[in-house]
């Protein structure tokens, strides 16, 4: 997803991101909505940048998958399981 630093971890995706040349409209919307446009400053400070990916990377290990009648696991997640 980034062809400037593909073989490593980096903000380099997100620096992209900032020039309006990313990949995803999902990612964009990180930088034109008021609540997470903050992003931008995390370009600036790597080891801020890093730390805060930490602590997002605890977060998401922290949701748990709704099964059964909560929700489903799709096979195609553009498609709701039959």
């Amino acid at each position: 997803m980034d062809p400037n630093s593909s073989l490593s971890f980096d903000s380099d995706y997100y620096q992209a991101l900032n020039q309006h040349k990313g990949l995803f409209v999902s990612d964009a919307a990180l930088l034109t909505n008021s609540q997470s446009a903050s992003v931008a400053k995390l370009l600036e400070n790597p080891k801020l940048f890093f730390a805060q990916f930490a602590l997002s990377m605890v977060k998401m290990g922290a949701v748990e998958v709704l099964t059964g009648r909560q929700g489903e696991v799709r096979t195609n997640c553009r498609v709701v399981n039959s």
